[in-house]
């Protein structure tokens, strides 16, 4: 396996600037919550119960203050949802939509969706119109779909304006147009979007028919590795191994990849691998490469493994039997220290899901476990 910098990543379905969605089983009904710290908040109305429950939801999610668990974060986002909150009408959607805590039900998904725009929510809205452009849960109208995104538009949204983007880019539902693409793009990046300023990244980078300018490409993409998001640290990582004299004095190539493999990013751990086995940085270490090349595999699933099957072959035959199972209790120990695989970290943030569909509430990394 070698390293190349791509103009745009092969999968470029529409909201393929996806980390990783969650896989956890859920039930389709309330549980019975485990943790009884603040399991009696009363039934009936009040705003102080709704924050408590909100509260609660986001705990859960993010471990905490308590042990991460998926059905208990559907549980209080549910009974914020049922008392009519919009951000968790949203939240429990995108929950149902991808499987965290609750059995996959699109329609229940896009039920939850048309409740939250209802109440107000945008990222709601946006929810809902991808579910239109995809045909998820709900019969496929691409108009529909592309008109919501452009009610949002209208308001300078620039999370929709991205979306729209990707919408012209792709051609669906309105012919491939790539110069409408990269204006909706622009327009979100100069709003400091982080997804808006990867994609216009992307393009610098080589996009074919489009101009290629690394230096505005690494600055593009590090304003947005920078606001956390990790599709930008990896291509960032990728950029400045290629071309280490775009390196500025405080980061380097490795930092992002890292950062990047901390976030969920097979790939980047992967790269990791690459440049630890062929001595990029430093010396040859065929260790230290099985270790990246072992954490991708069991990141990625599947696709990893087929990928990292030869490599990682090949570096056992270098280790004893000592040497190597050393190196499997740290990958043991790194992908416990590493839970959050199914979480976008954006700022002080972390975010739900498949990003940029913003989920809430928003949490604060300062206060998590």
């Amino acid at each position: 396996m070698s390293l190349q910098t791509g103009a745009r990543t092969a999968n470029t379905a529409l909201l393929a600037l996806v980390l990783a969605s969650a896989t956890v089983s859920g039930q389709n009904f309330e549980p019975a919550p485990a943790d009884t710290r603040e399991a009696t908040i009363p039934a009936g109305g009040g705003e102080e119960n709704l924050q408590k429950e909100l509260r609660l939801g986001g705990d859960y999610l993010a471990g905490r203050g308590v042990s991460r668990d998926p059905a208990l974060a559907a549980y209080w986002y549910r009974k914020a949802a049922d008392r009519g909150d919009p951000g968790a009408q949203n939240e429990i959607g995108f929950f149902y939509s991808i499987g965290f805590g609750v059995r996959a039900d699109q329609t229940e998904a896009v039920k939850w969706y048309e409740r939250a725009m209802a109440g107000g929510s945008v990222e709601g809205k946006l929810n809902l119109a991808v579910a239109y452009l995809k045909g998820t849960g709900i019969r496929q109208d691409s108009r529909l779909g592309i008109d919501l995104l452009q009610q949002l538009v209208k308001k300078n949204d620039p999370v929709a304006e991205d979306y729209l983007g990707l919408v012209y880019y792709l051609g669906a539902g309105t012919g491939t147009d790539k110069v409408m693409a990269e204006k909706f793009f622009a327009r979100a990046a100069k709003q400091h979007n982080a997804p808006a300023e990867y994609d216009m990244g992307i393009l610098y980078l080589g996009e074919a028919g489009h101009e290629t300018d690394l230096p505005k490409a690494a600055a593009l993409l590090r304003s947005s590795a920078k606001e956390g998001y990790v599709p930008a640290m990896h291509a960032l990582g990728l950029l400045l191994v290629n071309h280490p004299e775009l390196t500025e004095s405080d980061d380097n190539a490795l930092m992002w990849l890292e950062k990047a493999a901390d976030a969920g990013s097979w790939r980047a751990a992967v790269i990791l691998g690459v440049v630890t086995r062929d001595g990029k940085y430093g010396p040859r270490d065929s260790a230290a490469a099985y270790r990246w090349f072992s954490i991708a595999a069991k990141m990625g699933g599947e696709p990893a493994e087929k990928l990292l099957h030869s490599d990682l072959a090949i570096c056992r035959k270098t280790m004893d039997r000592a040497t190597l199972d050393g190196e499997n209790q740290q990958v043991e120990a790194w992908l416990a220290a590493h839970p959050h695989r199914d979480l976008y970290v954006l700022g002080n943030r972390l975010l739900a899901g498949n990003y940029p569909a913003v989920e809430v509430p928003l949490l604060d990394l300062t206060e998590a476990n």
